[in-house]
């Protein structure tokens, strides 16, 4: 005979309702936290309603969601669902969880209160010295609040510990500048740094009039000059990206596993090792080559439409934008007057400079003709 299950011990409901409200938010905690992260997953197929918030179009990929305080702000004012909800079932009873307009309106956007409050710790510490404050409540259990800190998660992407490679090498048998970060936990911006997360720094440092007005361009590739770029990093902790670790980051290694390889690879693309067979190679030789929708996806070039946080040209450890997008401004010890990846959207695909380890010489100041993106890192002490 087939022994019977053991009856799974039902959890006894809490007599208090100050206990009751405890277990509730504690059950809904992944369920914040996953509307948080994945902002991208709630985005209705029709746009949201809170133009003081978002004004999206489809150059926008959904990532720019993910972890964005506009989004946040957005679902509790009722901009993505009628009824903003958490729904928690627990003790056989349904409770609805929501965030609570807690905070005072942030004066540069609307006039609209808060359902968050930016903050940024003062004082050094190994603590989380920023992120956002949000305030729960559930609706079942009236008098109780919970405030929550929510961190831009989805910002960073971690680079594995092993053996790279930095720049082009004139004979493959060479090889090159080689260096490691084994010990080290090192964790690169994905995406470049936005006109939304430059606002977000003003208005923390008070300089809410420098911040940028039109919507439209929130998600946009910041344009600061070198000077700012690497304020706006030591600002939270962090540094303007430096080219070694660019380097690292879209270099795909022919063995991801083997962290310590007796020859480093420099591929000229993050994506195909025979660079002749990409689309890049194809149109140095062919000057009549005709871009596809593939192409463009995977480096923003000349004759590409123009698209942000998109996440189709993503490298082996989920860095974005290596080849074509914006120029970058990089950081180098290594090699000081080579500051700037060149590949962009403004060169046609026929360029030498859409190949990686190609790196020019920025002067530190945006002009009209060569806007420049940045980015910044961060290595986490153990």
């Amino acid at each position: 005979m087939r022994p019977r299950p053991l009856a799974r011990a039902l959890q006894k409901r809490p007599d208090s309702p100050e206990k009751l409200f405890t277990q509730v938010i504690l059950a809904a905690k992944p369920e914040i936290q996953r509307l948080w992260e994945e902002g991208d997953r709630y985005f209705p197929k029709d746009g949201v309603q809170c133009n003081d918030e978002i004004l999206h179009d489809k150059s926008v990929g959904r990532s720019y969601y993910q972890c964005q305080p506009h989004f946040w702000q957005c679902y509790w004012q009722h901009g993505v669902t009628k009824t903003p909800a958490i729904e928690i079932e627990l003790f056989g009873q349904t409770f609805h969880v929501v965030a609570k307009a807690s905070f005072e309106p942030i004066s540069a956007y609307s006039n609209t209160n808060r359902y968050y409050k930016m903050f940024k710790r003062e004082t050094p510490g190994l603590n989380l010295h920023y992120g956002y404050i949000v305030e729960l409540a559930v609706l079942e259990i009236p008098g109780f609040t919970q405030p929550m800190v929510l961190t831009d998660s989805c910002r960073d992407t971690y680079l594995p510990e092993r053996i790279y490679g930095y720049g082009k090498v004139e004979d493959r048998r060479d090889d090159g500048f080689i260096w490691d970060n084994f010990g080290r936990e090192i964790y690169l911006d994905k995406f470049y740094v936005s006109n939304q997360q430059v606002n977000e720094w003003r208005i923390l440092k008070g300089e809410a009039s420098k911040i940028v007005q039109d919507r439209k361009l929130w998600p946009r590739p910041a344009l600061l000059n070198l000077s700012e770029q690497k304020n706006y990093c030591a600002f939270f902790g962090k540094r303007l990206l430096e080219a070694k670790l660019f380097d690292a980051a879209t270099m795909s290694p022919s063995d991801t596993k083997n962290p310590k390889p007796e020859k480093v690879l420099r591929p000229d693309t993050p994506w195909q090792r025979d660079y002749s067979r990409s689309f890049l190679g194809m149109a140095k030789i062919n000057p009549d080559y005709q871009l596809t929708p593939l192409d463009c996806q995977l480096a923003q070039v000349q004759g590409c439409a123009e698209r942000y946080f998109t996440t189709d040209s993503s490298t082996w450890m989920g860095f974005n934008f290596a080849l074509g997008f914006y120029p970058e401004s990089l950081a180098n010890d290594i090699d000081p007057e080579k500051n700037l990846k060149r590949s962009s959207r403004f060169l046609a695909p026929s360029s030498e400079w859409h190949q990686l380890g190609m790196l020019s010489h920025w002067k530190g100041e945006q002009t009209e003709n060569l806007p420049v993106a940045f980015r910044c890192y961060e290595e986490v002490v153990p």
